[in-house]
């Protein structure tokens, strides 16, 4: 762990203690006893904190970022031997493939200076899954080594300088100008370009089998609807006492399935919503044979209501469709836009990535070797040998290993249509603070380690504390405490998921900086990869 993450821990651990010790002594004067317990603790390992950045023999200076994220790490520590550059994140998303680091011995050193930073300027340093991390505002060190220079956005500069200077003596000045650059490849290195000229071959036919989306429809409705209303109320009818608040509880559930009717993935959580409530009516009243049947068929219904959509029907305009790729991802092809969701097994932060479907220019499918493919972040995803479909929405290009190429080709194809104006990202600053927002969004822990994380769990919490809160209000005025916190709990829950909800799409459609060039080769007639073959 860092030295700027000990008094975060401090000040946990302390003020645990505090509240403990007050509760369990019974302390007479808690306003005077917890600031003393806390506070102790804390500014001591704050200044242990201090000190240990300028401990002798070895120094640490981070580098600049705003905001700093907890797994933020990057620095340069000052040894008796040289200098050791550490960098895994720049604030953005951990490198998956591990931290980058640069090493200069002290007789590496020819000079040193500061200057400002100049906006545009090449990165100061490319990590090793090819992102190059920008150079922040402010002023900056310029180091000439004998491998030529090296920018590093400290923080404290002047100190680094002359700590690094009282090291290493007779250091000349640097005067030298930073060299601004047209990419800056914060999104790591795209596929070559050009890619060889291609000759379609016949791909395999593609038949949409199947009932009718209106039959469709109906199928999965009353079965979702049976699952997340239905079953509930007539289990809780043929329960004896008074049910009735549960009974309501079940049409609220009703009323959420009905707002996610074109969802079919989530049908089968909306089905379990109200089985809680249910569970603990039927506990008070003695309908303990019924429990498991709605633990068990309330989801199993909504889920065999989704089976209804799968790739392959008929399934029109407005049904989202979820479509599992080859590799572990996962594609959902919604009413006007398509989300590539990546695989959650990466270091966090890998937000899903989106195009409008009026934007795609070509639908593709082809077949192609295994190969591994890049997406933009650095991620590295492997296709897989067999079908897939590529997709082109100038500048993005996405590669989809799938069994149902065609089948998927046809379904984008039909819901391509004229889309409203958009809000969209225009400056490189602007981008860089949404990237920077939603890798935090989408970056949680687990055991020691970083993953990724949807948004989804406000809804999750919301769903716990909005049935604590229907429970209290059904119970009586004698609990309206509990109703009142867990019902302003479940508002602000609901209130960040839509705000943050916004603010993620505008993300997901801008994966790539304004301005910057096509991921790869897009020409239909070239190929993006080596041994692409496009079916006719």
């Amino acid at each position: 762990m860092k030295p700027h993450h000990w008094p975060f821990v401090a000040l946990g651990v302390s003020a645990v203690a505090a509240i403990t010790f007050v509760i369990v002594m019974g302390s007479k004067n808690p306003l005077i006893n917890m600031p003393i317990i806390v506070g102790v603790p804390f500014v001591a390992t704050w200044l242990t904190h201090l000190v240990s950045k300028r401990a002798p023999g070895k120094v640490l200076f981070e580098f600049r970022v705003d905001p700093r994220p907890s797994w933020y790490t990057d620095a340069v520590e000052v040894t008796s031997n040289g200098l050791e550059i550490t960098a895994a994140s720049g604030g953005g998303r951990l490198d998956s493939s591990g931290p980058t680091k640069v090493s200069y011995a002290f007789n590496d050193l020819l000079g040193i200076s500061t200057r400002a930073a100049v906006p545009g300027e090449r990165p100061w340093i490319t990590l090793t899954d090819g992102r190059g991390l920008p150079v922040p505002h402010g002023e900056v060190v310029v180091l000439r080594t004998t491998r030529g220079e090296q920018v590093l956005p400290v923080e404290e500069p002047q100190r680094f300088v002359s700590l690094v200077r009282s090291k290493v003596s007779g250091l000349a000045e640097v005067h030298s100008s930073a060299t601004v650059v047209s990419e800056t490849n914060e999104v790591g290195e795209a596929p070559p370009v050009p890619g060889p000229r291609t000759t379609p071959v016949q791909g395999l036919p593609v038949a949409l089998t199947g009932p009718s989306l209106a039959v469709r429809r109906l199928a999965g409705a009353a079965l979702a609807l049976a699952g997340t209303v239905v079953l509930p109320v007539v289990v809780l009818f043929l329960t004896p006492g008074e049910t009735w608040p549960a009974m309501a509880f079940a049409g609220i559930a009703g009323v959420v399935w009905v707002l996610n009717r074109n969802v079919p993935r989530v049908w089968g959580r909306v089905a379990f919503l109200a089985v809680p409530i249910s569970v603990f009516w039927l506990i008070g009243r003695g309908g303990f044979v019924w429990i498991p049947v709605l633990l068990v068929l309330c989801p199993l219904l909504g889920h065999l209501g989704a089976r209804m959509f799968r790739l392959g029907a008929n399934l029109g305009r407005n049904v989202e469709v979820e479509v599992r790729l080859r590799n572990g991802t996962r594609l959902y092809v919604q009413r006007d836009r398509l989300v590539h969701k990546l695989d959650l097994a990466h270091d966090g932060g890998v937000y899903p990535q989106a195009m409008w479907l009026a934007d795609v220019t070509l639908v593709q499918p082809g077949t192609a070797p295994d190969e591994m493919w890049r997406v933009p972040g650095g991620v590295p995803l492997r296709l897989g040998g067999g079908s897939m479909v590529r997709l082109v929405a100038r500048p993005q290009q996405w590669l989809l290993p799938l069994e149902q190429a065609g089948e998927l080709a046809e379904l984008i194809r039909s819901r391509q249509r004229s889309r409203e104006v958009r809000p969209s990202i225009t400056s490189v600053e602007e981008w860089r603070e949404l990237h920077r927002w939603a890798v935090r969004r989408t970056t949680g822990t687990n055991r020691g380690n970083y993953l990724t994380v949807g948004i989804g769990w406000r809804l999750f919490i919301a769903s716990i504390t909005g049935s604590f809160a229907w429970m209290f209000l059904s119970i009586g005025s004698a609990v309206w405490v509990g109703s009142l916190i867990s019902g302003l709990l479940t508002a602000g829950l609901l209130g960040d998921w839509w705000r943050v909800r916004g603010r993620m799409r505008l993300a997901e459609h801008n994966v790539l900086p304004p301005g910057s060039p096509d991921w790869g080769e897009t020409r239909a007639d070239h190929a993006p990869i080596p041994g692409w073959q496009p079916w006719r």
